[in-house]
């Protein structure tokens, strides 16, 4: 029969699933703090409360524009502004996201 020697596991895996355990938590972190987006209801009650544009009707204006089809808006905090992520489906296949003003619909002077 062979000999057959088993070796123990190197300790530089343990280190290295560590480092991105607590990485990525903290990458997390540093983003969310700029640009953080709200759940639906969140969303439903500060479009009602600070009387914010119409999320549907800023989606269909910012589509026709661009000639893309909507797929889905969200509201989001960016800095001290409240803005609308659109997310829109292109003709060759790729996914546009628009950030527009919530307060007014036009396009946000912070985003391309």
């Amino acid at each position: 029969m062979a000999d057959v020697k088993i070796r123990a596991p190197s300790p530089f895996w343990p280190r290295l699933a560590a480092a991105f355990a607590f990485a990525a938590p903290v990458a997390a972190r540093g983003e969310g703090a700029e640009f953080q987006c709200f759940p639906m209801a969140e969303t439903r009650h500060l479009i009602a409360d600070r009387r914010l544009a119409d999320p549907f009707a800023s989606m269909q204006a910012a589509s026709s524009a661009a000639h893309a089809e909507p797929i889905a808006a969200k509201l989001c905090r960016d800095r001290d502004a409240l803005v609308y992520e659109i997310s829109m489906l292109r003709r060759d296949g790729r996914v546009l996201r628009i950030y527009l003003d919530a307060t007014n619909g036009q396009p946000h002077p912070g985003h391309k």
